[in-house]
């Protein structure tokens, strides 16, 4: 059995929609961005969605439209995907690293402190595979230590339906950033949005992601080819019918696969909070390489030698990642040296102990039972006991 750890769920209403767009003519900037951006505003609760052609491009358009800029700082987890700190770079401003909370993987507001400088403009809490960064701590924690308000903007890029208390994730900070890429929550095949509640955010956005330019021919600022296709939107359109069904489906397979591993000793399972809404972006499971025998790369390689695909994706924190320590981008380097930043010192315990042993394992929502029962046995039998 070969079983996929992730899985465009697609069909026929995709095609559709997809289909009316060709026949209209229109690809670009039409109707039905102007719908979806409509529709996901209202499904996350905010007045304002602005589309875009990626997550990376949404993270990059938030942070220029609350001014970060060359030479500011922004607080970031270790503990992601690399676009979170590209898009700080692409506005020539500094990473500045947060550790994370062992029980959700993402930023520690108890961290924030020690990040805070005098050069801090925003800090960026990621809500990693699925789980919710406390927000609203983080954004009065940066508040209390950088003694001014420091901007919030949610990367929420795995976190699609996400939320701690009743807020839905992207609705929290300033702004929040997703992503629609092919295995995300929802795809639009690849794409963006940035939600905010704030009209000057939007409002910037909206130039933003289109040259910088009001109407046809006046060009107010720097911005980028960051718009989002009607061909995208058709898509994203189709999937919007379909989240709450995709989500909650993922939600039940990840709480049937933990009820199912619980007595696994060398697997870690989510700790999901009753205030937390988790929807699984990743079945996370952390792995005692001590307890199991073996290192999570040999687990890895086994459960692929027995058909069984996980996600592996983030082996060291970023502050580790090559273009960080030999590479960085000239206008960030030279602000880096004068500073004395130095990223080969930074060691943060709680992402060193986990980052090399998280696994994603498969989740999607077309998972079978015989599936999710063949993860189960293959798991088992891999342990010291199987």
């Amino acid at each position: 059995m070969k079983i996929k750890v992730a899985d465009p769920i697609t069909g026929a209403d995709e095609i559709a929609r997809v289909a009316e767009v060709i026949r209209s003519g229109n690809f670009v900037s039409g109707k039905t961005v102007v719908e979806f951006e409509r529709r996901f505003a209202d499904w996350v609760g905010v007045r304002h969605c602005v589309a875009v052609n990626s997550g990376t491009a949404a993270l990059q358009a938030a942070l220029a439209a609350v001014d970060v800029g060359p030479g500011d700082e922004v607080i970031v987890p270790p503990l992601t995907f690399f676009s979170t700190i590209m898009a700080v770079m692409q506005q020539g401003a500094i990473p500045v690293f947060c550790d994370i909370s062992r029980d959700t993987y993402c930023m520690d507001a108890a961290g924030i402190a020690a990040a805070m400088t005098p050069n801090v403009k925003a800090v960026v809490p990621v809500h990693y595979f699925g789980h919710v960064a406390d927000v609203r701590a983080i954004a009065l924690e940066a508040k209390r230590a950088g003694g001014r308000k420091i901007a919030t903007i949610e990367d929420a890029a795995q976190a699609h339906g996400s939320a701690i208390n009743g807020e839905t994730v992207g609705a929290i900070g300033d702004a929040g950033c997703y992503s629609f890429f092919a295995t995300k929550h929802m795809t639009t095949g690849e794409g963006g949005a940035v939600t905010t509640n704030d009209d000057a955010i939007a409002n910037y956005c909206r130039t933003f992601r289109s040259h910088g330019m009001h109407g046809r021919n006046d060009h107010l600022m720097m911005g980028y080819n960051y718009r989002m296709s009607e061909l995208n939107a058709a898509i994203g359109l189709a999937q919007m019918d379909k989240i709450e069904d995709l989500n909650a489906r993922r939600i039940a397979i990840c709480q049937e696969l933990t009820r199912r591993l619980a007595d696994i000793d060398w697997i870690t399972l989510p700790k999901i909070p009753n205030n937390i809404r988790h929807t699984y972006f990743w079945m996370h499971i952390e792995v005692d390489e001590e307890k199991l025998g073996m290192s999570t790369q040999d687990l890895i390689r086994k459960l692929g030698e027995n058909g069984v695909e996980v996600r592996h994706r983030y082996v060291e924190p970023l502050y580790k990642q090559p273009v960080l320590n030999e590479n960085l981008p000239r206008q960030v380097r030279d602000v880096v040296t004068e500073r004395g930043i130095s990223y080969k010192d930074i060691s943060m315990p709680n992402v060193e102990a986990v980052v090399s042993r998280l696994l994603g394992l498969p989740n999607r929502p077309n998972l079978s039972t015989e599936e999710m029962d063949y993860i189960v046995k293959t798991l088992k039998g891999l342990g010291p006991q199987g």
